[in-house]
């Protein structure tokens, strides 16, 4: 069970909770002394950070090796595993719809930066689980091949 909501200082708060805990939640609040559990807030982005500064957090690494092209001062990578002919294919068809693409976050200015970031929230203690293999029948692998 999760529940997020505003708080008076502009943050928002996030309670955290499975059905065990919402029951002894629910018996607490019987009590004359109520207990919240699991609370965490979430600090407001402060008004000083700029676009430019939330671009140039630190980003993921390309799984591969990458050459970099620039087309009217605009530059962008490509994998070094394309063939020469594939990588002037695409070169081209960027070079024609320059306008299409947003190079900085500056320019798509109507966007707010909190939708534009994404960050996985995880907690660093907690260790990764395999999870089981999923076996399905003929029809729908055949299926599932299909789609991917």
């Amino acid at each position: 069970m999760k529940l997020k909501l505003p708080s008076l200082e502009g943050t928002v708060i996030t309670i955290k909770s499975d059905q065990k805990e919402a029951n002894r939640c629910y018996q607490n609040s019987l009590k004359t002394n109520r207990g919240v559990f699991a609370v965490t807030t979430q600090p407001p982005r402060e008004e000083k950070v700029t676009r430019a500064e939330i671009a140039q957090e630190k980003r993921l690494r390309p799984a591969e090796e990458v050459l970099e092209r620039e087309i009217d001062g605009k530059r962008f990578k490509l994998g070094k595993s394309l063939g020469q002919e594939t990588q002037d294919k695409i070169a081209e068809v960027i070079a024609q719809h320059l306008d299409a693409f947003a190079w900085s976050s500056s320019d798509i200015p109507d966007i707010d930066p909190d939708f534009l970031c994404h960050r996985l929230t995880m907690d660093p203690q907690v260790q990764p689980v395999c999870q089981r293999r999923r076996k399905f029948n003929d029809e729908r692998r055949q299926v599932i091949r299909e789609e991917t």
